[in-house]
């Protein structure tokens, strides 16, 4: 195994651990995603830390707050990051209004978008962003009003940092969606191959050729009889099509990483953590740490990688918290599969192969999201 991602695999679990212990009422699954997040930076969890970035967050939110629930070690983990964390709440805070003022929903997704969004340090132009994202979202829903959803949230904001017109976005993302579904002929769910069109889109180029190199690595991991995740997380693969690695010894690292995973405790085989989600979990490692090069580029290099790294980033933030907050609400909520509530009190259908609603803006479907 790749010796830099066998250490970041050994601190993701050291990073659960602590977290988990430190934070026992919230769900176990969330402490993945925030050890994930530190590990991911190569840095260990201070759970000190985290407690008092707490403190703030319950300084600067309601009781009954939903920022104080599922996606709360989200911002936690964030916040301690950060240089100044009472800054950041208070920058975070002030993006999330600004969404809500275009009509996204106060819940766990349009939060993470607000997340994505202070990442690049664009808390200044959240107000353009939040504009551009709602037409996006209206035309986005008028072409597949069941495709697009409250989680697509995040992918849609950050489609809207390009400069790219929402004219060459929408096209971007039917070629893409057209392409992978009916002449590649994609095994997974008609959302999971939308949500990675989104995240490819982000980027210029070819959409073609994009979609191409992703699948290069879907069938590399299909060769090796590891099956990749083609629900939610799917959109991962978009995190890799600029990585200058052969896709089978990608696979083959990534591979490793998931037995060393799947040995330890609280990753092992359970209704919560599938081999899918480990391979998931050690892919963006993996890609983080490939990735990471880009950080040296020369001033002529780093206008050309910044959308890229655009796109890795939220493949990595969305594709881990979005399937896990896709496990944990219906759990959380203890309603049956045939009628699960997304935090935003929308009906849904399983979530394995649907979404949260019909539609991102706040009109409320008529119907359950279907698979095309």
């Amino acid at each position: 195994m790749n010796e830099v991602l066998h250490e970041r695999c050994e601190l993701l679990v050291k990073n659960q651990s602590e977290i988990r212990q430190a934070f026992r009422s919230e769900e176990e699954l969330m402490s993945i995603v925030a050890g994930f997040l530190f590990a991911s930076a190569g840095i260990e969890a201070d759970t000190d830390k985290l407690k008092e970035c707490r403190k703030v967050l319950q300084k600067r939110t309601g009781f009954i707050s939903l920022l104080r629930k599922e996606v709360e070690l989200v911002l936690l983990s964030k916040m301690a990051q950060a240089e100044d964390p009472d800054h950041y709440m208070f920058d975070f805070l002030e993006v999330y209004k600004k969404l809500q003022k275009e009509d996204f929903k106060e819940n766990n997704f349009t939060a993470l978008a607000a997340v994505l969004i202070l990442d690049f340090q664009l808390q200044g132009e959240a107000d353009s962003i939040a504009s551009k994202s709602k037409a996006l979202v209206k035309q986005m829903n008028s072409a597949h009003p069941f495709l697009t959803s409250t989680e697509d949230t995040s992918f849609v904001v950050f489609l809207s940092l390009t400069d790219k017109s929402i004219e060459s976005t929408l096209s971007d993302l039917e070629e893409g969606y057209t392409y992978l579904k009916k002449t590649c002929k994609v095994k997974a769910t008609s959302n999971a191959i939308y949500e990675l069109c989104e995240v490819l889109a982000i980027t210029y180029g070819d959409m073609i050729e994009k979609c191409d190199k992703a699948m290069r690595f879907f069938n590399a991991f299909a060769n090796h009889k590891a099956g990749y995740e083609i629900t939610n997380g799917f959109s991962s693969l978009g995190a890799l099509i600029d990585l200058d690695v052969d896709p089978d010894a990608f696979v083959e690292d990534v591979i490793e990483a998931e037995a060393y995973l799947k040995r330890q405790k609280v990753f092992g085989d359970n209704e919560k953590v599938s081999k899918t989600k480990r391979l998931m979990y050690a892919t963006l490692l993996l890609a983080d740490i490939y990735g990471a090069r880009s950080e040296t580029a020369d001033n002529s290099v780093i206008s050309s990688v910044f959308a890229s790294i655009r796109a890795k980033k939220i493949a990595n933030l969305v594709s881990i918290t979005s399937s896990v907050l896709s496990s944990v609400i219906p759990a959380v909520l203890k309603l049956d599969d045939d009628d699960k509530s997304d935090s935003s009190g929308s009906k849904s259908t399983s979530a394995d192969d649907a979404k949260s609603d019909g539609g991102i803006d706040t009109v409320e479907p008529t119907e359950s999201k279907k698979s095309k």
